[in-house]
């Protein structure tokens, strides 16, 4: 696999970063201007001792010899780069949302444009990141016969989008978590509450009640999440000068060493992009995509 980067900003960083650990060639970065691509590909040069092309358009990023795009660039932007990396037959990995929604299109728009995207039969990579926390619950937890009444999660972040806007950024990172958990075939009940910096959204998953609560622009971050009142907490200790972070179940005094999500999920991206699962891919960023949907236009 050769990489080639639209958006290169900081997360963009931890990508390269991490590819690197994991011996995948990084080859060129489009941002949105060319000083801008060429002061953080000097960078990256100084930080990680890769030179990167820096691309003055999409004519020159494309010619260059890749077969992966990275798309790290803002939300509003990913459908427009994600239709030109396929229309140039490259393979994708992508952050969240796969595409942004917005009041201003229907629910029919987005759905007729993921089908069209899935039409190119790319492998397309949706970094999903806290699929990766899902399964480290489930681990905590596997000996727990669960009844599948309640699930909760609350989610603070430092984000600024406001409004709807948040849903559309934090809903994938919803049903990363609660489709690892549960199996269901139905979202009804929909209710919701939008304030400026607070979304608060209840739903039925089948039988399940699902209570959420996202916050942007928060003074603190916060993860918390689970099943039937055993919920779990991300947090972060300095352990002998070394920092650590753990899921915490304190009702049960338990807990789950967990290691950086971001960085497991591109471990598995460069260890099994031979063996991708067309199938499997396609039905998770369809699901995603129409459980988001249905959320945000009830």
């Amino acid at each position: 696999m050769k990489i080639g980067v639209i958006g290169l900003g900081t997360l963009g960083e931890y990508y390269v970063r991490d590819f690197k650990k994991f011996k995948t060639e990084i080859v060129a970065s489009k941002n949105s201007t060319l000083l801008s691509t060429l002061k953080k590909n000097n960078l990256i040069k100084k930080k990680y001792n890769i030179n990167l092309f820096a691309a003055k358009n999409y004519k020159d990023f494309f010619k260059k010899k890749f077969d992966t795009v990275l798309i790290c660039s803002p939300s509003n932007l990913h459908l427009d780069h994600l239709e030109k990396s396929l229309k140039n037959k490259k393979n994708v990995i992508i952050e969240k949302p796969i595409i942004s929604l917005s009041k201003t299109k229907t629910e029919k728009y987005f759905k007729k444009k993921i089908k069209k995207i899935l039409s190119y039969r790319k492998k397309i990579f949706y970094n999903l990141i806290n699929e990766y926390y899902a399964k480290k619950y489930l681990k905590l937890f596997k000996k727990k016969d669960f009844k599948y009444k309640k699930f909760e999660m609350i989610y603070h972040t430092n984000g600024k989008h406001k409004y709807h806007d948040i849903m559309d950024d934090l809903l994938p990172h919803l049903f990363s978590i609660l489709d690892n958990l549960i199996k269901y075939k139905k979202i009804s009940n929909i209710k919701k509450k939008i304030f400026r910096d607070l979304n608060i959204i209840q739903f039925k998953a089948d039988n399940c009640q699902c209570n959420i609560e996202f916050l942007q622009n928060a003074k603190r971050k916060k993860l918390k999440f689970g099943l039937d009142n055993l919920l779990v907490e991300r947090e972060t200790y300095e352990i002998n000068e070394t920092v650590k972070n753990f899921l915490i179940c304190r009702s049960l005094k338990k807990r789950i060493k967990i290691d950086n999500p971001l960085t497991e999920n591109i471990k598995k991206i460069a260890l099994n992009y031979k063996k991708y699962n067309k199938g499997k891919e396609y039905q998770k960023i369809q699901s995603n995509l129409t459980k988001s949907c249905k959320i945000y236009y009830a």
